[in-house]
């Protein structure tokens, strides 16, 4: 019993497991680019892009607000340096510390012998004013009281994030388009293959009766050869659309963010995608309303900033600082941190640290006098360089206007081709409804039957495509016109 509960049990989770991996989502148009747009990879770099700009805007507002950083140093002598000993300030009578001790001897030859004796005792010995251990601790602090420079970086931090946000919104418009045309595209692959299958269905039928009826001697052989001929090559344009279909789904798959080995089923036909299309027959071409116009003007007022910043470069900065340390000689690295006690004769007690601290505040003032031309020649090229994006400007929208003319004919012509297409695909539909019935009346030859439905065959895929034109025609309007 125990054995048997444990296999139902096994064997649920197996199923569960099995349920997990091959759950297939259906996605419609909408579904398919709101996914595209949260989970594509171009999207989230974009994203990423922008939390980029916030940071380096922050980056440029805090070179301006107080600077406040510590510091410990350490020093070890291996080798002190030393000065000579007395002797040699004394045996030099020319010696700045021979005629500081001869004033101060003030000629008296008791003093004058003193020292000289003092100076022979010492003449071998070296003295040194470094101790071999040395620890220095610091604060230091500073504020940009005034530079122009700066106040041009804070004008330009608001145009740096628009910038990262405008690109923001490029990288998706370029995502919400690539994802339609790509559901367009799986989508008429999927229904071309399905209206193969059915005409291969409806020809194997015709071919199995047909064999029926040439057995009873009623028909030619040939009449099945011309029908099998259909039948073969209808089975090999299903295989060659299987392949279309699979590759059109992947790019999708690949377009929305999800991996390959995803199963995904398209929930819109083209019939109903091509039922939303709404065209304003009064909408006008304005290239301001593209992002990247926007893009572009915003660039031109970067350049604009980074002009004034080099010229700027000819007015006075200003730099207030404060600093504030400790240092510490010792002969030995452990007596650093002890404090010593010297007791005096008369009771007095006196701490003896080896630290000692020192501080200072000041400014500093730079004004720049001369650079032999090297500001005016970054001012020049900050100028050339915002021409070069006034050009980029004219010319994008000359560009832009170009699009939009030649998405709006495309649009037009895929429009009456479609319309054509409509037309053919409902006359050959007709054609070979007839066709078949008189063949199957026995009226109507094989020849016929099989020429029309090859051209029906051939309008169904015909008109597939042209709704599939129009549909891509009108995403690229759509693009053209700037919306969204």
């Amino acid at each position: 019993m125990i054995k048997k509960i444990f296999f139902v049990a096994l064997t649920e989770l197996v199923f569960i497991a099995q349920a997990q991996v091959t759950e297939t989502k259906g996605y419609s148009l909408k579904e398919a680019v709101d996914y595209a747009v949260q989970n594509n990879n171009s999207m989230k770099n974009a994203r990423i892009g922008e939390d980029q700009a916030k940071a380096r805007n922050w980056e440029i507002i805090t070179t301006g607000l107080p600077q406040l950083s510590a510091s410990v140093d350490y020093n070890y002598y291996f080798k002190t340096p030393v000065v000579p000993a007395l002797s040699k300030f004394f045996s030099d009578t020319t010696s700045s510390t021979y005629k500081v001790f001869n004033y101060l001897a003030q000629g008296d030859p008791n003093i004058q012998n003193i020292l000289y004796q003092s100076a022979v005792a010492s003449r071998d010995q070296k003295i040194s004013f470094v101790l071999p251990h040395s620890l220095t601790g610091g604060l230091q602090a500073s504020q940009l009281v005034f530079d122009s420079r700066y106040f041009f970086g804070i004008k330009a931090t608001k145009d740096l994030l628009k910038t990262s946000r405008l690109s923001t919104q490029l990288s998706e418009q370029d995502v919400r388009y690539n994802v339609t045309k790509a559901y367009y595209q799986a989508q008429s692959a999927k229904e071309a293959n399905a209206l193969l299958q059915s005409n291969l269905d409806l020809v194997s039928k015709l071919v199995k009766d047909t064999r029926a009826v040439y057995k009873q001697g009623l028909i030619e052989e040939l009449d099945v050869n011309r029908l099998e001929l259909i039948e073969a090559n209808l089975q090999s344009q299903i295989n060659m659309q299987n392949q279309l279909a699979e590759l059109a789904l992947n790019n999708l798959k690949y377009q929305m963010g999800l991996a390959l080995n995803d199963n995904i089923v398209l929930t819109d036909n083209l019939d109903e995608l091509k039922s939303n299309l709404t065209l304003d027959a009064e909408a006008k071409f304005d290239a301001s309303q593209r992002v990247e116009y926007e893009l572009l003007n915003t660039a031109i007022r970067l350049k604009g900033y980074d002009m004034a910043q080099k010229r700027s470069g000819y007015y006075p900065s200003m730099v207030a600082f404060l600093s504030y340390g400790w240092t510490a000689q010792t002969d030995k690295f452990s007596d650093i941190f002890k404090t010593t006690k010297t007791t005096y004769p008369d009771g007095y007690v006196q701490k003896n640290s080896p630290w000692y601290s020192q501080g200072l505040v000041g400014f500093s003032l730079k004004l720049p006098i001369f650079d032999s031309g090297m500001k005016m020649a970054q001012v020049k090229q900050a100028k050339l360089e915002q021409q070069k994006s006034i050009n980029d400007l004219e010319n994008f929208k000359n560009a832009a206007d170009l699009q939009f003319r030649a998405a709006q004919t495309t649009y037009n012509t895929a429009l009456a081709e479609e319309v054509n297409s409509k037309r053919a695909l409902d006359l050959s539909e007709k054609i070979f409804k007839k066709n078949q019935a008189k063949f199957q009346q026995g009226v109507g030859s094989s020849f016929e039957l099989t020429q029309s439905e090859t051209d029906y065959t051939t309008n169904q895929l015909k008109h597939i495509q042209s709704v599939l034109n129009l549909l891509n025609a009108k995403a690229d309007l759509d693009k053209a016109l700037g919306k969204k």
